[in-house]
């Protein structure tokens, strides 16, 4: 018996780029689709996505094929969720998405808003057997497709968040990895002791010490969002975590412990 752990021993953005073109290789398959590299890679396809900003630009990078559909319509989009919950015999989570179906959750995002949205629109077209209106491509007139194209061909332009100059952070976070980074500046600050870090739900498990009972800890699991209600918006389960790390907190009625970094910096600097 041959006893190897399988995973990647170094992540380097060249020995990740490695991994896309060994997997690429082992397939077979012109288009490497991020299910197939999930299957049979050492590392996870949310891995790549963060790391180089998106599936295609990591394809980019590693010189492999690009397989692009961008008028992907409503009723394909649903037959994907559709295929996914007939797998997983269930109502489809975020990430079971994005790791089980053929699309990445973009087509979802950007169609209806957000992937919760898109799942009670696919109800609902279940229960009436029939597509919902939606504002396809083909409906749209050849002058809004080529000024479409037009401004894709413009560079694009790197935003920031306010100037906040706090404990080295030039700008508010825009994003959730803004705030992995901030929070990894505040953990220990804010009484946790981090034990692992990762792309799957819950993203962080850690420990902190139990309130009123000084020398015991107890373990915590995170969730890190650039806004508390992203957890809702995400189908995460709130049962499976125990801390909404976040910038912004615009849940109010959150059935879980938040903790807001934008609300923890207003204070320090009082």
């Amino acid at each position: 018996m041959d006893y190897k752990i399988n995973r990647l021993s170094d992540y380097s953005d060249d020995s990740l780029l490695n991994e896309l073109k060994r997997v690429a290789k082992r397939i077979g398959k012109d288009i490497l689709t991020q299910k197939d590299f999930s299957q049979h890679s050492k590392t996870s396809h949310s891995t790549i996505v963060k790391r180089f900003g998106s599936w295609n630009s990591a394809l980019e990078r590693a010189g492999l094929h690009v397989g692009r559909k961008a008028n992907i319509s409503t009723e394909d989009l649903f037959s994907e969720i559709e295929n996914v919950w007939n797998h997983l015999g269930r109502q489809p989570q975020y990430r079971e998405m994005e790791r089980f179906g053929r699309f990445s959750l973009k087509p979802y995002e950007n169609r209806f808003g957000s992937w919760i949205k898109a799942v009670e629109k696919f109800v609902k077209w279940k229960e009436d057997k029939g597509p919902i209106v939606e504002k396809e491509l083909n409906t749209i007139s050849p002058e809004i497709l080529i000024d479409t194209v037009k401004e894709r061909k413009k560079v694009k332009k790197v935003e920031y968040g306010e100037p906040i100059d706090f404990l080295g952070l030039r700008h508010a976070p825009l994003n959730e990895q803004g705030v992995v980074y901030l929070f990894g500046i505040l953990s220990r600050k804010l009484g946790f002791i981090i034990e692992a870090v990762r792309t799957d739900f819950p993203d962080c498990e850690g420990k902190r010490e139990i309130p009123g009972k000084p020398g015991r800890w107890e373990r915590v699991s995170i969730e890190f969002e650039f806004k508390s209600s992203h957890f809702k918006d995400h189908d995460h389960n709130p049962g499976e975590c125990d801390v909404i790390v976040c910038w912004e907190n615009d849940w109010k009625d959150c059935p879980t412990e938040v903790i807001s970094l934008k609300e923890i910096m207003l204070k320090a600097k009082k």
